[in-house]
C-alpha cells in the first residue's frame, strides 16, 4: 500500500471534497460547480431549507504547518485594491470562501468565512506583506497570500505588523469549523 500524497497537483479537489463531505454530513446537498470545465469565482453550490450558498474552496497542504492560502494576489490586487475573490463577471459568486490546510484525507483544518470577511483579510495580509518596499526599494511581485491559525513567523519583527498579523488569526480563529454556513452571519440567496 503506497502512502499518502497530498501536493500542490491534487490538494484543491481534496479540500472541494473536505468541504463538500462536512457540510453534506450536516444537511446539506453540495453540487461540484466544476463539473463540467472550471466555473468562475465559485467551486461548489450548497443547498439546504430552499437557500443556496456558492463556495470558493482554497486548499492549501499542511507542509508548512497549519497555514491557509487565501489565494494569488495580482499587481492590481497590491496596487488598486483590487478584491481576490469575484474577479470574474460571472453568474457564479462566492458568498463563501473555505480555507482548508490538508495534512491527509481525514486530519484536515478548515476556516469558513463570508466573502467580505475574507476579503477584509486578505486586504489586510496583502497591505502586511505585498505593500511594504523590498530592501532594495523595489516593489514585491504578486504572489500567494499565505496566513497561519497562529503561528508568527521570524521574519516579522515590525511590531505593527505582527500585530495585524494577530488580528488576522484572532478572526481565523472565529471562524474555525464554522460549518452552519446558514446562519445570520453569511447572508443566503434564495433558490
Amino acid at each position: 500500500m503506497s502512502g499518502v500524497h497530498i501536493h500542490s497537483g491534487n490538494v484543491g479537489r481534496i479540500a472541494e471534497r473536505i468541504v463538500s463531505n462536512e457540510l453534506e454530513s450536516r444537511g446539506y446537498r453540495v453540487s461540484d460547480l466544476n463539473k463540467e470545465g472550471t466555473s468562475a469565482n465559485a467551486d461548489l453550490l450548497a443547498v439546504r431549507d430552499g437557500k443556496s450558498w456558492q463556495i470558493q474552496v482554497k486548499g492549501s497542504t499542511h507542509d508548512r504547518g497549519c497555514w491557509f492560502n487565501y489565494g494569488h494576489c495580482n499587481k492590481e490586487n497590491i496596487d488598486k485594491g483590487a478584491p481576490m475573490y469575484n474577479r470574474s463577471d460571472s453568474f457564479y459568486r462566492a458568498q463563501i470562501v473555505a480555507l482548508v490546510c490538508v495534512e491527509s484525507a481525514s486530519l484536515y483544518t478548515c476556516v469558513l468565512l463570508p466573502v467580505t470577511k475574507a476579503e477584509e483579510l486578505a486586504r489586510l495580509n496583502i497591505e502586511r506583506e505585498y505593500k511594504p518596499l523590498n530592501k532594495d526599494g523595489t516593489k514585491k511581485k504578486p504572489g500567494p497570500v499565505w496566513s497561519s491559525l497562529k503561528d508568527i513567523p521570524l521574519r516579522l519583527t515590525n511590531e505593527v505588523r505582527k500585530q495585524s498579523m494577530s488580528q488576522e488569526q484572532d478572526v481565523l480563529q472565529a471562524y474555525r469549523d464554522k460549518w452552519d454556513i446558514d446562519d445570520s452571519t453569511i447572508l443566503p440567496v434564495n433558490t
